[in-house]
């Protein structure tokens, strides 16, 4: 077991921590970040620190905060520091500094001098290893660069367990990808945490970067959502407690984060995960809370990432309860509302804006609840929160108002800052429209105090504001209640009533004194209240005999003041009640008390029925009482005033008011207090007497008709006379929801109130409605209401006020009444309806001689756009749009002639205004008719129409442009006509269309949005009543053809198209009911299309015409529109696409079927008296019959070649069904149709190349199978031989171009080989035999192995004698390139026709090369043939049949005219020599090298090719069998010169031939020579130099030279190649070489070249000895000697090219100083030849040896001192130059100098 200092050595040893480990030392100290590790481990810290101390210099100028680490960790000092001698406190403070620069450098990284300063920290400190996480987490971020990679490559082997996913990253040194490093943190715990620190550090000092906060939120963010769906498995309280623990893990940094405010970065990136945290996990909401603390707490103004977060966090709360720390918060921003308006669309800020609102509302108090109170007002106002958080809002208000909480505050401010609040909430219409729409009972989730409050506000928008009245009602804040006493008289001299219409001048003053009593104190309140109502001028004492004392209070709870006064006015009626016996019917009061009971405040609802109570108490009967007492009614003729209005009251009887107080208002008396709006409901329902109300219940069963009838009566009198309108607008909301009682109506009762409005001025209104703060425009609206639908009183009154109220005069009553018109219009009568529809109209777009008001005008047109209009009034609108009148007409008409005439004549003032005033009518009533449907009124189409004529005839008149007006009225006409479309069941007037008043708009008008309509009613019309229509459709299609067709909009496109579709069809249904043409009915029709063609757009012109062809029928119709359009656009090849894409476009057998009838046609316009194609086609003047045809064939060319077509047929035959036999049919049609065709035409030659093209593209429409039968018939039928030679070339293309085989057409072809042979054999047509020979060459390619048998007997036909006799050269080579393919085909079949072929073919061959013919295609023609034996039959090709090939072929190079000529030849050659035995080949070269030398130097080259190219294709053991004939060979081909040259003559060869011919001769010999070993070879090369040395004659000197010269030539090639292989073969020349080198003369040029060549060979042979050949004394010797002389011809010839280069070759070879001694001795002694060139020749020998053999030579230098004294002072300056560049050159070698030893 090792022990522990093992362990620690181990670990030492491991991190290479060993300073006596030096190899371990080199390794660390070799991990770098920039430098490569061989250069990293030669550098020492002094030369790395001044590296790494100029770049942290750099960064010190670009942060100054880096200078805080040049004093320690980049100082000089730190070179010399070494942490495994530091103490643990040191080292601990080493690496707070490291980390603190690895924060502040990292978001620099990526510059050079941060990577470089890091580079120190690595090397010197070794942060890879001690700092290892917080250097990773540095690089983190840039895990995805380089300088990760890097990092990676220099990490050590033991990470820390928060790192080991980088394991298989360091390994191969790739970048970790992301994912990666979620998953980390998401599994690995130390990570994460580590993550987390390292940020909040690197925050905490101020070093954070953007890079750093991006990368770690992205990836924080991602874990911890993964965390969280991780945690949802389980049962809940598991999942709860994993989403805890997740929160837990990251709340520390959260908090940590939150709490650095100046780091918004990282803040930011909390409110990332706290906003993952909320929404993905159900945390507790104390947990939610802590989360919006810790949010708070770095909340600024701007921060609207953190609000986002606050409002993500609340929303995910039960409670929207906000702690104060994030109430304070959120009260610090400014313009919060603003702040969380802009957050809505995007988040929801719901919860949170309620929060802040509760938040609020809590915290009132005396300092600042004017800015909460704006504030929560505000964040209400903003539509922030859903109906459900404003009824939390409104509700905790009235919850703090109504509870002891605000009692125990005893802040009045606060009440009223609350009321104040709850008072702007009710005006704004969002909030009141909410507390509306949700008064449907506590079950609704609102309290009801919240809708009482809530109502009151509404109240005060109504008027009924409780605080006060207007400025002249209220009472002084600083006066006394004992004030105003004071100011009242004690008595009144007229006061009868204070419900009279006349003005009080006591009622201001007590009502002042009454409300100072009922506001004060309670003790003090009732003191007051009791001295007010006594006091004299009251005359209390007479309250239950006059109305003065009772109407005070009266007047006093029904007028706009505080709750409290209002509801003491109420309870003082009750004391009065309570306190004394009835003496008189008060039934007076009950209109009051019901106006009390719908009140909006609490109390006074709650004193209303106190009220009701005690009256009926009043009202019941003693026990001993059989009946009630009859009554006098209190007040009867004084109530009101002594007026009129007072006896104009309908009174209940007593006991009629006694019923109605028990039966009708007791009941429901809780209810009354809980809802305002109970008291409306109730009464409604009981006086309509409703048994489906929810109160029906408490209805008495006894109520008759006649009580409540009496009681309906009672009401509304009181309504009508009080003058109390706050009184009269709310009772009338009750009882305009009461139609009729008995036999009295509702308008009957009430009419009187709204006839007397009706004389009332504006002023007087407003100053009314002021008074009692009640809205004018609820007021009138109330007014209107009680006409009813059923009345025609009530109608005429409404009718009367639209038409006389002016609008200056009573403006919201001329509103309410048009507004009430619109409520009731469906219930009226159609004859009141048509009344008022008639003034309404009038005053809309009434005459100019009217004044109507804007009011009037603008609410007769809303209201005629709202209301339905039935079909009697649109008639009746429609019929009544009166033109201009006549003397107007005859005006406008003289204008217009007068215009015409070019007099500009100005219309008058009043002519413009009646003309604009019925344009106007017009355009309103059309608008009308178009808004009400017209397809739901088929009887407006008559008035349509004439309205149209009007519209033509104003147009006509007045010039003016009325497109709106038309168009308008034609859309109306297209609805109704499309109705009647779709139900023919409708009847319909025909004599209402007026198809002509359309015709004349499609004329005249120049718009083309009319056009486009006429159009499309012309269309529709068509299908409805076809018979009326069609006669007009011709001049529907010419118009269209010159505008709308010309359009490239898309409303035009589909006008087009409906137009189409509707007229067509119906046309081409007539045209088949009456049995007429079809061409003939339409063709004006198709000319119109075809004549708008080049304007139409193209995009739009296919789907055009193909809707065209598709309405009229594709079969009868489709041909007659390609003519007319060929015949229009004669020659364009974009008609001619076109119309062949159209014609694609269709399936195959309509496309041929067109195709027939296309072509019937073309043969019509040749018949003396043509039928069908005069209607289609002009032929007259200079048109002439074939001109035309021809310009229209094209076209079928085009479209049989289409692919679609082919495509389509080739389908057909295949399913082989109905469709095939009739395309079959139709095929055969048109294949006659162009025989036919052609030999009409057979004179014409533009007409003969027309057919032939159209032949040729019918051809290639069917399969090779389907046309060979073809084919037959028009070889057998026709005679013209144009026709049959195109059909063999369309045949024969098809072959070349359809590579699909199919069985049947491999018989096909095959069996129609014969008939292309009988062609062949019998036919005097050259071209057609050409064609006929494509065609066999064709089939036999492809088909030809499937039967050999008839593949032979074409080829022998081919062959035969008939057709060896043409001529023409280009028969002969087709018919030799069509025997290649059948060789190929046939193979060994083929040898039966060789012995026939093989001569023609040379015969053929030899012909080309004749100078009168010179044919290159017949010469590679017959190459092709011969390849094509040599491939597949090679063996034929010998003996006689090889050897003429050869002799052929020197002819054919002697006789070059191209490329292709010698490439064919050239082929051929190499393709024998590759094929043919070698044997045979051999034999055939030796035989015709004569013949070759003869024809020339070309025919040579390519004789020497061929022998090297069969040299090459054979293996060593084939060449080493023929060595007896390839010596015999190079024998001849060695003699080449001297056959050449002795004697030249004019035939011979050139220099530069021959020399040529060498160099291909040697290179074949080298090829020999390689695949031959030494002893083979020797004896060969011993038999050429004997023949080479052997004397041929002794008259020609020169043969046996020019045999040497070509044989050293060899020899240099041999030894220079072969090298020191070769080098004794030297022994066999080197007498020669010396006779020759001693004997030769210099003169002649022949022998100086061998002399030259000589030398050459020498000095090759020298340079590459290796095996001391020339060490020899025998070699050296002889030959030394021998160069040494050659000297002596310095002045004949140059030596440095061949005796000096040869001579310092040998002293090379020779390394011998004996050797060197003799020649440089002798050398030395030609330096004093008295020959001035030889004496240079000796001086440049010596260089080169010096310059070759260096100091060996110089060995020798004393023996050459005396010379070079001497040379240096020779006569010959050459000489004395080239011995001071020798004594140079000895210098540069000794380096010394030689002065002193020639001194």
């Amino acid at each position: 077991m090792a022990t522990s200092v093992a362990v620690q050595l181990a670990q030492l040893r491991a991190k290479g921590s060993n300073p006596l480990d030096s190899k371990a030392q080199k390794i660390q100290h070799s991990k770098s970040l920039i430098f490569d590790a061989r250069v990293a481990a030669t550098q020492d810290f002094d030369s790395l620190f001044l590296v790494c101390y100029e770049a942290f210099h750099e960064l010190c100028l670009l942060d100054s905060r880096f200078t805080g680490f040049a004093g320690n960790i980049f100082s000089e000092q730190s070179k010399q520091q070494d942490r495994i001698q530091m103490t643990r406190v040191q080292i601990d403070k080493l690496n707070t500094l490291l980390d603190d620069f690895l924060g502040l450098v990292g978001g620099r990284l990526l510059l050079k001098p941060a990577l470089k300063a890091v580079e120190w920290l690595v090397r010197r400190f070794r942060i890879q290893e001690y700092n290892t996480l917080r250097m990773v987490l540095t690089f983190l971020p840039y895990h995805t660069t380089p300088i990760f990679s890097t990092l990676l490559s220099i990490m050590p082997r033991d990470l820390p367990p928060a790192l080991r996913f980088l394991h298989p990253y360091i390994q191969s040194l790739a970048n970790p990808p992301r994912h990666t490093i979620v998953y980390t943190a998401i599994h690995n715990k130390s990570f994460f945490v580590g993550m987390n620190a390292h940020v909040l550090d690197v925050s905490r000092v101020g070093y954070h970067y953007p890079a750093l906060f991006s990368f770690w939120a992205a990836i924080i963010t991602e874990a911890v959502a993964a965390m969280l769906d991780q945690s949802r498995n389980g049962r809940r309280e598991i999942q709860r407690q994993s989403q805890e623990d997740v929160v837990l893990r990251i709340m520390p940094t959260l908090n940590d984060g939150m709490c650095l405010e100046k780091v918004h970065d990282l803040q930011v990136g909390c409110y990332m995960i706290i906003t993952v945290l909320a929404t993905k996990s159900a945390l507790r909401d104390e947990v939610l809370a802590a989360l919006m603390d810790a949010v708070a707490f770095g909340l600024s103004q701007t921060n609207h990432r953190g609000l986002i977060c606050l409002a993500a966090l609340a929303q995910q709360k039960e409670s929207a309860v906000l702690s104060k720390r994030v109430l304070k918060a959120l009260l610090k921003i400014e313009k919060l509302d603003h702040a969380l308006l802009m957050l809505k669309p995007q988040y929801n800020v719901d919860k949170l804006a309620l929060g802040a609102v509760l938040g609020i509302v809590e915290g009132f108090d005396n300092a600042q609840d004017t800015q909460r109170k704006s504030l929560a007002l505000s964040v209400i106002e903003a539509d922030l929160m859903d109906e459900s958080s404003v009824a939390i809002a409104i509700t905790s208000i009235m919850s703090i108002m109504q509870t002891g909480n605000l009692e125990q505050k005893q802040q009045p401010s606060v009440q009223s800052s609350l009321i104040d609040l709850l008072q702007c909430l009710t005006k704004k219409e969002n909030v009141r429209k909410f507390i509306e729409g949700t008064t449907g009972g506590p079950e609704k989730g609102i309290d009801l105090r919240v809708k009482e409050t809530m109502h009151w506000g509404e109240n005060l928008l109504e008027g009924h504001q409780d605080s006060q009245l207007d400025n002249g009602h209220r009472p002084s804040l600083t006066e006394s209640f004992e004030d105003a006493v004071t100011r009242i008289p004690t008595r009144t001299a007229h006061e009868i009533s204070f419900l009279s219409h006349s003005d009080s001048c006591l009622f201001d003053s007590l009502a002042s004194a009454f409300v100072l009593a009922s506001s004060t104190s309670f003790s003090s309140s009732i003191s007051s209240l009791k001295r007010f109502s006594d006091l004299p001028v009251l005359r209390k004492c007479l309250m239950m005999t006059e109305p003065l004392y009772l109407s005070f209070f009266v007047r006093v709870w029904c007028s706009p003041y505080q709750d409290v006064a209002r509801a003491a006015a109420i309870d003082a009626v009750s004391e009065c009640l309570r306190s004394s016996r009835l003496v008189q019917d008060v039934q007076f009061l009950l209109p009051y008390i019901i106006f009390g009971l719908a009140d909006y405040s609490l109390i006074v609802r709650r004193a209303s029925v106190n009220l009701l109570t005690a009256l009926l108490s009043a009202y019941c009967k003693d026990e001993t009482e059989k009946q009630r007492p009859n009554l006098a009614t209190f007040g009867r003729e004084q109530i009101y005033g002594q007026t009129k209005q007072s006896s104009e009251v309908v009174w209940l009887s007593i006991e009629e008011a006694a019923k109605f107080i028990n039966q009708v208002l007791a009941p429901r008396i809780e209810e009354y207090v809980l809802d305002p709006n109970h008291i409306s409901q109730h009464l409604s329902d009981t006086l309509n007497g409703s048994k489906t109300s929810t109160g029906a219940q408490y209805i008495h069963k006894d109520l008759k008709t006649s009580l409540r009838q009496a009681f309906f009566a009672f009401l509304c009198s009181h309504v009508v006379n009080t003058p109390i309108f706050s009184m009269k607008f709310r009772l009338l909301k009750i009882l305009n929801k009461v139609e009729r009682v008995g036999v009295l109506s509702r308008s009957k009762a009430l009419l009187p109130l709204l006839s007397e409005s009706m004389s009332e001025s504006k002023l007087q209104r407003e100053e009314t409605c002021k008074r009692f703060q009640i809205s004018p425009e609820k007021f009138h609206e109330q007014l209107v209401g009680i006409v009813s639908p059923v009345d025609r009183d009530g109608t005429r009154v409404l009718q009367s006020i639209i038409e006389t109220v002016k609008d200056s005069d009573l403006p919201l009553l001329l509103i309410a009444a048009y507004k009430r018109i619109r409520a009731i219009w469906s219930s009226l009568k159609p004859d009141l309806q048509l009344t008022l529809a008639k003034i309404l109209l009038e005053l809309a777009v009434g005459d100019t001689q009217r004044n109507e008001g804007e009011t009037q005008r603008v609410e007769s047109i809303l209201t005629l756009q709202t209301i339905s209009l039935s079909t009697v009034i649109l008639q009746h609108f429609i019929e009544n749009l009166s033109a201009l009148p006549n003397n107007m007409r005859e005006k406008m008409s003289s204008k217009r002639r007068r215009t015409s005439h070019g007099h500009a004549v100005v219309p008058s003032d009043d002519d413009s205004k009646s003309f604009g005033f019925v344009l106007k009518r017009f355009a309103f009533v059309l608008e009308l008719v178009e808004a009400h449907n017209p397809r739901e009124h088929p009887q407006l189409l008559k008035g349509l129409f004439q309205a149209m004529g009007e519209l033509q005839q104003l147009q006509n008149l007045s010039s003016t442009d009325l497109g709106y007006l038309e168009v308008l009225t034609m859309e109306n006409i297209l609805s109704i006509v499309k109705r009647l479309e779709r139900s023919p069941d409708l009847q319909l007037d025909q004599s209402a269309i007026k198809p002509n008043v359309l015709i004349d708009c499609l004329r005249t008008t120049a718009s083309p949005q009319v056009r486009q309509r006429a159009l499309l009613l012309m269309s529709s019309l068509a299908s409805v009543t076809p018979e009326l229509v069609l006669h007009s459709v011709m001049p529907i299609f010419t118009f269209m053809s010159a505008t709308t067709l010309r359009q490239s909009d898309e409303y035009s496109a589909y006008v087009v198209a409906q137009t189409m579709e509707l007229v067509i069809p119906q046309l081409v249904k007539s045209l088949h009911k009456q049995k007429e043409d079809l061409i003939l009915g339409t063709s004006e029709l198709l000319l119109s299309f075809v004549a708008a063609f080049e304007h139409i757009p193209s995009h739009r012109q296919l789907d055009l015409f193909k809707s065209l062809v598709n309405k009229l029928g594709p079969t009868d119709f489709l041909f007659a529109l390609l003519i007319l359009l060929l015949d229009k656009y004669p020659g364009d090849q974009v008609v001619i696409g076109f119309a062949a894409n159209l014609a694609g476009s269709y399936d195959a057998l309509t496309q041929l079927r067109t195709i027939e009838k296309y072509l019937a046609v073309n043969l019509d316009i040749l018949k003396p008296k043509p039928t069908i194609s005069q209607h289609l086609v002009v032929v007259e003047g200079d048109r002439i019959a074939e001109t035309v045809i021809a310009k229209m064939l094209p076209l079928l060319t085009v479209i049989l070649r289409g692919e679609r077509l082919i495509n389509k047929t080739t389908k057909a035959l295949v399913r082989n069904g109905e469709n095939a036999i009739f395309i079959r049919v139709l095929y055969a049609q048109i294949l006659e149709q162009i025989l036919l065709l052609s030999r009409k035409t057979r004179h014409d030659k533009n007409m003969e190349s027309c057919c032939s093209k159209v032949l040729t593209s019918l051809l290639g429409l069917l399969s090779t199978s389907e046309l060979v039968g073809a084919l037959r018939s028009i070889l057998e039928s026709d005679e013209n031989e144009v026709i049959r030679l195109q059909a063999l070339n369309s045949f024969q293309q098809r072959l070349t171009h359809d590579l699909k085989d199919s069985q049947p057409a491999q018989k096909a072809c095959l069996a129609f080989l014969p008939q292309l042979t009988s062609v062949l054999e019998n036919s005097s047509s050259l071209p057609l035999k050409h064609a006929a020979l494509a065609c066999i060459d064709c089939i036999s390619e492809r088909f030809g192995k499937k039967d050999l048998d008839a593949v032979f007997i074409a080829a022998r036909g081919a062959f035969s004698n008939r057709n060896r006799s043409p001529a023409d050269s280009s028969f002969h080579i087709a018919t030799l390139l069509c025997l290649g393919t059948m060789i190929e085909v046939l193979r060994d079949a083929f040898i039966p026709l060789i012995p026939v072929v093989l001569p023609q073919t040379f015969d053929h061959l030899s012909a080309s090369i004749e100078e009168d013919l010179m044919e290159d295609g017949l010469h590679n023609a017959a190459y092709c043939l011969i390849d094509a034996l040599l491939l597949h039959i090679p063996w034929i090709v010998t003996g006689t049949y090889l050897e003429s090939l050869l002799r052929i072929s020197y002819r054919s190079a002697n006789t070059d005219v191209g490329e292709d000529w010698i490439k064919s030849r050239q082929q051929t050659l190499s393709l024998a020599a590759r094929q043919i035995e070698p044997r045979e080949s051999f034999a055939a070269l030796c035989e015709t090298w004569k013949i070759a030398t003869t024809e020339g130097p070309n025919a040579v080259m390519e004789y020497l090719d061929t022998f090297r190219v069969i040299i090459e294709r054979q293996p060593k053991s084939m060449v080493l069998q023929q060595t007896e004939i390839l010596t015999n060979i190079l024998v001849n081909v060695f003699d080449l010169r001297r056959t050449q040259f002795s004697p030249r003559t004019e035939c011979s060869f050139e220099d530069n031939e021959v020399e040529d011919a060498e160099t291909a001769i040697f290179e074949s010999a080298m090829t020999m020579i390689y695949k031959l070993n030494d002893a083979t070879f020797r004896p060969i090369f011993l038999k050429i130099w004997e023949w080479t040395v052997d004397p041929i004659s002794k008259k020609d000197g020169k043969a046996n030279m020019y045999r040497r010269t070509t044989f050293y030539t060899f020899l240099i090639k041999f030894f220079d190649t072969l090298k020191s292989v070769v080098t004794s073969y030297a022994d066999f020349i080197i007498e020669d070489a010396v006779v020759i080198l001693q004997n030769v003369s210099l003169q002649d040029d022949d022998s100086k070249l061998l002399w030259r060549r000589v030398m050459t060979a020498l000095q090759k042979a020298f340079e590459h000895d290796q095996d001391d050949f020339w060490q020899s004394l025998t070699h050296f010797s002889a030959m030394s000697e021998c160069l040494l002389r050659q000297l002596s011809h310095g002045s004949q010839i140059s030596m440095t090219s061949e005796v000096i280069p040869a001579i310092t070759g040998l002293a090379v070879a020779a390394d011998s100083a004996n050797h060197h001694k003799g020649l440089n001795g002798a050398i030395l002694q030609y330096t004093r030849s008295d020959n001035a060139s030889v004496r240079l020749a000796a001086v440049q020998c010596e260089y080169s040896l010096t310059e070759r053999l260096g100091e060996e030579w110089l060995a020798l230098l004393p023996e050459m001192l005396p010379f070079i004294s001497e040379l240096q002072e020779d006569d010959d300056e050459a000489v004395e130059q080239e011995t001071q560049r020798w004594i140079g050159k000895i210098e540069d070698v000794l380096g010394e100098s030689l002065n002193s030893m020639l001194q």
